[in-house]
Order: structure tokens, then C-alpha cells, then sequence
């Protein structure tokens, strides 16, 4: 593991290990899993992803995956509510740490997409493609991410800032999470 990526698990790992007990997420790794609570937590995960990935551009290959999900769900995601506020993106360090966090929570999907498929029948054709990833390559883009990581950040300042800057997105998607849980309650 490579200096920045030890420094962004370092820095991000409490706040990592309070949302992997976000009330929200936990009915993905339930075996008692709703399609509600399913429908809950995408709309939630969408709230938080789209204004971030419309934020750093590019394809938005996992954002379309979702909004087809919700789809399935029978939900229209123009008419989600978004989180809005998030951290500025204007800087480099920034736009890489938001491709950290990003693409980092791909894996979790894909750990939670066994239980999903067992309970509801969702899967990477249909309802469950966000988790999946259906279509990409994640390991592949992760590696990339990895090593751009190690190659741009190196000066402690800019790895820093990277740090700063994954701490205040996965900070503002413990709020957004939170706000979510309160909502389908």
C-alpha cells in the first residue's frame, strides 16, 4: 500500500466504520431485507452520488446504473431530493479523493449484492446493478485510481489536502445518510 492510499485509510477509517453502521445501509446485509428498506437506501446512495459524480464530470457509468435500479423500483431519480453543500471539488487533491470515496464504495456494493440477490432476487441485469457495477471494470479503475493517487500526491500538502477532503465527503455522507434514515422512518 502506497503512502497516500495509507493516509486516506488512515484518516478515513473512523468515520468509515461509523457508515458501515449507517441505519440506512444496514438492511442491505440483512438477511430480513425489504424491498423498502432496499428502495430507501438507493435513494439515499443516490442523493449523495449524483451531485458528486455530476461534480467531478466524466461518465457517470455507476450514476446511470443506479438511476436504472431505481428505475426497477418504480422511482423517477430527476425527482429525488440531492444532497446539496457538499465539499468543493475545484482543486486536483480534491476530485482525486472524491474518486476515492467513490469508487472505494464500490467494493462495499459489491459485498452487500450477495444478500441482495438472495432476499429480493435483484441482481447485475436488473435492480441491482449499482451494487454490481454491472459493466465495469471497478478492480481495473481502482488500480488506476490507486497508482494516479501515488504519482499526483506527492508532496504532503497536496496529500493532505486529499485527506481533508475525504474526511469532509464521507462527513457529509454520514449527514445525508442520517437525514435519509429519519425520512423512512
Amino acid at each position: 500500500m502506497g503512502p497516500v492510499r495509507h493516509a486516506l485509510r488512515a484518516a478515513t477509517q473512523p468515520i468509515h466504520d461509523r457508515l458501515d453502521k449507517a441505519a440506512i445501509l444496514r438492511p442491505l446485509t440483512s438477511p430480513d431485507i425489504t424491498v423498502d428498506g432496499y428502495r430507501a437506501a438507493l435513494v439515499a446512495l443516490h442523493g449523495f452520488n449524483a451531485p458528486l459524480e455530476r461534480a467531478l464530470g466524466g461518465p457517470g457509468e455507476r450514476l446511470d446504473l443506479l438511476r436504472a435500479d431505481l428505475a426497477d423500483l418504480g422511482l423517477d431519480a430527476d425527482a429525488l431530493p440531492v444532497a446539496t453543500g457538499l465539499p468543493h471539488l475545484d482543486r486536483h487533491p480534491a476530485r482525486l479523493a472524491a474518486r476515492y470515496v467513490l469508487d472505494g464504495s464500490a467494493h462495499g456494493g459489491r459485498v452487500m449484492l450477495p444478500n441482495v440477490t438472495r432476499a429480493l432476487g435483484f441482481d447485475a441485469g436488473r435492480g441491482a446493478r449499482f451494487l454490481a457495477s454491472a459493466g465495469i471494470d471497478m478492480a481495473g479503475r481502482w488500480r488506476a485510481l490507486l497508482a494516479q493517487l501515488e504519482c499526483d500526491l506527492t508532496e504532503p500538502a497536496a496529500t493532505a489536502e486529499a485527506c481533508d477532503a475525504a474526511v469532509a465527503l464521507f462527513a457529509a455522507l454520514e449527514v445525508w445518510l442520517d437525514r435519509g434514515a429519519r425520512e423512512t422512518v
